[in-house]
């Protein structure tokens, strides 16, 4: 059997498992985008619970009106027949990978597992009592093995293997969600950077001054950020100072977008609009135009 992986798409892998005979398991895919992708549209999975892991980056989801900020280590979960989307955010700048498995009304067989095993592994996934929490790092190495095993010609071992590391993951992810228990200590140093960030955006960071005013080392802030916020630091700064431009841009029509820059201490109108299109999907000018048309729009 050859290889099953789609990448027709580029930065996107896609797995569908129907070739090899798993019938509960249908889809497994990845992205690592360097830029943002247009939006994801709202949506149903007809009978399928879909497990979504952010490596790198962040993204927004929506269900049930409800929006959810998923960062790098997290796990987001959208259970059978729960329309979701990206609301009006764009898939954003980073890595993801997504599981989507079938769950069988008749819980007599499921993943290779019968009878007690079957229905235990269903409940236990159908019974999630969070959506949203920090997953394992072993998460990310048992997806990469699965499109790994169907990278090369398929063989009755690899197939075996393939549904021991689609059990290996779903467990994983039952574990993570039970053992979830969030360190307030860490909470509030975390929301102390962050507020610190957020009041200085207009100042021109590094990496170094902000370890130093929080008297820690470097390389011991850049690790500690990444593991808590998911993303590096001064990605996350980069995404923040687009984000208060896009206000900027939105509701003071006074303003230049050459001024929104050195407001917010880029080196140059030209180097803004680069980062701005990385993160927004389009230009400042762009933007600002988007929006006074919707604008005017609704006013009509």
């Amino acid at each position: 059997m050859a290889n099953l992986i789609n990448r027709s798409e580029p930065g996107r892998s896609i797995l569908h498992f129907q070739e090899l005979g798993i019938d509960d398991a249908f889809m497994l895919g990845k992205y690592s985008y360097l830029g943002t992708r247009t939006k994801l549209d709202e949506h149903v999975h007809e009978d399928m619970i879909e497990i979504v892991y952010c490596d790198s980056g962040q993204q927004i989801y929506q269900v049930h009106n409800e929006q959810f900020l998923i960062r790098g280590g997290d796990v987001f979960v959208t259970f059978p027949n729960e329309p979701h989307s990206t609301a009006d955010h764009p898939e954003e700048k980073g890595a993801l990978y997504w599981l989507q498995i079938k769950i069988p009304k008749d819980k007599t067989s499921f993943l290779g597992h019968s009878h007690e095993n079957a229905a235990c592994l269903i409940d236990a996934l159908t019974g999630l009592k969070r959506r949203h929490f920090k997953g394992s790092a072993t998460i990310k190495p048992i997806l990469d093995r699965i499109f790994g095993l169907c990278s090369q010609d398929i063989s009755p071992y690899s197939k075996l293997a393939i549904s021991h590391q689609l059990t290996s993951v779903l467990l994983t992810v039952i574990d993570d969600c039970s053992d979830f228990q969030p360190n307030a200590s860490n909470v509030l140093r975390v929301e102390k950077v962050l507020t610190y960030i957020e009041e200085n955006l207009g100042n021109s960071f590094s990496v170094s001054m902000l370890a130093d005013h929080h008297h820690i080392s470097e390389s011991h802030f850049k690790r500690w950020f990444k593991k808590e916020v998911g993303v590096a630091p001064m990605d996350y700064i980069q995404r923040r100072k687009i984000e208060r431009a896009k206000l900027e841009l939105a509701n003071n029509s006074s303003i230049n977008i050459t001024d929104i820059a050195f407001q917010l201490s880029f080196s140059s109108a030209q180097y803004f609009s680069t980062v701005f299109k990385k993160y927004a999907g389009t230009t400042p000018f762009e933007y600002r135009c988007n929006n006074r048309v919707l604008r005017n729009s609704a006013d009509s």
